[in-house]
């Protein structure tokens, strides 16, 4: 999920979820830098951890954060649900 220039994704590399923003250099080359991590706890659910204040210094990073944290909590609770009917 992108909004404006901040990315709620899936990390190959760092094997969580992670909020990035995107930026371009002078030559129009697309970068991008780790905002906050989603790190999954012992019982399944998801924590926010934020680099530095990234996150806090960006409107958008804290709405699409905030709305990756929701999915993610909306996925344990499914999966949760679905133990608890096995």
């Amino acid at each position: 999920m992108r909004f404006r220039d901040v990315e709620f994704r899936w990390s190959k590399f760092n094997n969580k979820y992670e909020l990035v923003r995107w930026y371009k250099d002078n030559n129009d080359k697309e970068f991008c830098y780790v905002v906050a991590f989603f790190d999954e706890t012992k019982e399944g659910d998801y924590d926010l951890r934020t680099v530095g204040n990234r996150f806090f210094e960006d409107k958008d990073a804290w709405i699409v954060g905030k709305y990756g944290l929701e999915f993610l909590n909306a996925i344990f609770e499914i999966e949760k649900n679905e133990e608890d009917c096995q």
